[in-house]
């Protein structure tokens, strides 16, 4: 339901002609997220792909907060000065989930390694 609304957020950000919001990189990557979290919850569900779901979600958590805040007026500007730590948050996030999926070629955890190839070149893109 998540990547369904952050999907929407995009489609929303393209009515508005809000295009200054919208790129190549963020129309791909809320159009392709709601189908592989679909796919990764009904055929694999648990095990290795959940903390791929936590971090995303953490990270999502601030990124929300921050919008939130921003949105709330300028007497609120104060409080935004940690704006440019959230693209190295999100960075450090594309890392270790890199990282993380590199272990599925590595260790056998009993979850399915073809699914790396789909999981590192999205968080390299």
């Amino acid at each position: 339901m998540a990547k369904i609304s952050e999907l929407l957020d995009t489609v929303f950000f393209i009515l508005r002609k809000k295009n200054n919001q919208v790129t190549l990189l963020h129309v791909y990557h809320h159009s392709i997220m709601p189908l592989i979290s679909w796919g990764a919850t009904k055929y694999y569900p648990g095990g290795h792909g959940t903390f791929i779901g936590f971090i995303n979600s953490f990270t999502h958590i601030i990124m929300y907060f921050y919008y939130m805040l921003a949105a709330m007026g300028p007497e609120y500007q104060k409080y935004l000065w940690w704006k440019k730590y959230i693209t190295t948050m999100q960075l450090v996030q594309f890392s270790v989930i890199f990282v993380h999926a590199m272990q599925l070629f590595i260790y056998d955890c009993d979850f399915p390694s073809w699914t790396g190839f789909l999981v590192m070149p999205n968080v390299i893109f």
